[in-house]
């Protein structure tokens, strides 16, 4: 089991042996987002910016204009929604290759409370020009995404969950399959692909065959998505996040070939203190729960889905 920001930092650390124009700055978290890995590594090129998101988010962009990469860490609660004018005249606007990492984003924050729950964070950033979004589920997902922003300069938002997590299986990349494509699928990003994988089990024990397609990158869309979900009649979006604005929001806009089902936090909820196992439970949206909520829909809709619908976004 690994936490994500401890992971991120350790791959920005092994690559900033080499490349002396990588930063990491931190808000006075680097304890919570994993961000002290790298400083412990390599002190003379960290900045501990404090508790000031804003001016945080504006050095980093002055560090980018000079030749710097700067890796800007916090929680996502913080990043996205103090620091958003920041990001969206210093960094999107101007197109600089700053990193923000957000951790702790998504529904579970546990004694933390709604305070620091980052519901929307996704909307908020896939809706600035030039910013890529990034969900990566596993350590070996949090390795690829690095590495691929370190090759490929450009701004960009990295969504972390609190949760340690484990490997969800398959070879990272932007999109891609958890086995093999099915015509019912639970379509997921970050964190929430683990719920998915647990609920498809949960199904296929029931006789209903279904397969889980994962975004590491959710936002811009990776071209070979639409092949890739060609042959699937119905899906289930999983996301650890509200549906507007979030990966269900997304995959509409696309006018991708599936039916879509939106499985997400409700809209009319801001978060609160709570075990994780007890709070999913609470919203069902927990695998057990989202496996009956799935199983009950397709029951309800047999018909519809076995001959389509011109519907292309319903609640389950």
């Amino acid at each position: 089991m690994d936490k994500l920001g401890p992971v991120c930092a350790g791959r920005i650390a092994e690559i900033a042996t080499s490349q002396k124009n990588i930063w990491v700055l931190d808000g006075d978290l680097a304890d919570s987002t994993g961000a002290d890995v790298f400083a412990y590594r390599h002190q003379e090129r960290f900045l501990n910016a404090g508790i000031a998101e804003q001016a945080m988010v504006s050095v980093a962009a002055g560090m980018a204009a000079c030749g710097l990469r700067p890796w800007v860490f916090s929680f996502a609660a913080f990043l996205c929604y103090r620091a958003y004018d920041q990001i969206r005249v210093c960094v999107s606007q101007t197109k600089l290759p700053v990193v923000l990492v957000g951790s702790h984003a998504g529904g579970l924050s546990g004694r933390n409370g709604k305070t620091h729950t980052a519901l929307n964070d996704i909307a908020l950033m896939a809706s600035l020009p030039g910013i890529s979004v990034w969900t990566p589920a596993d350590k070996q997902d949090a390795v690829f995404c690095i590495d691929h922003l370190n090759a490929t300069p450009m701004s960009s938002y990295i969504r972390l969950p609190r949760e340690t997590v484990s490997l969800i299986g398959g070879e990272s990349s932007k999109v891609r399959w958890i086995g093999r494509p099915h015509r019912l699928a639970i379509i997921s990003a970050g964190l929430s692909s683990h719920w998915a994988i647990e609920a498809a089990g949960l199904l296929r024990g029931r006789g209903i065959d279904i397969g889980v397609f994962h975004f590491c990158q959710v936002w811009p869309v990776a071209d070979c998505t639409k092949d890739l979900l060609a042959s699937v009649d119905m899906a289930f979006v999983l996301e650890d996040h509200y549906g507007m604005g979030g990966l269900t929001s997304i995959l509409q806009s696309l006018d991708l070939p599936p039916k879509i089902v939106s499985l997400a936090w409700p809209s009319d909820w801001s978060g609160q203190s709570g075990a994780p196992t007890v709070v999913l439970k609470n919203f069902h949206m927990d695998a057990s729960s989202v496996a009956q909520r799935i199983a009950n829909f397709l029951q309800a809709n047999d018909s519809l889905a076995m001959r389509g619908s011109d519907k292309r976004h319903m609640v389950a």
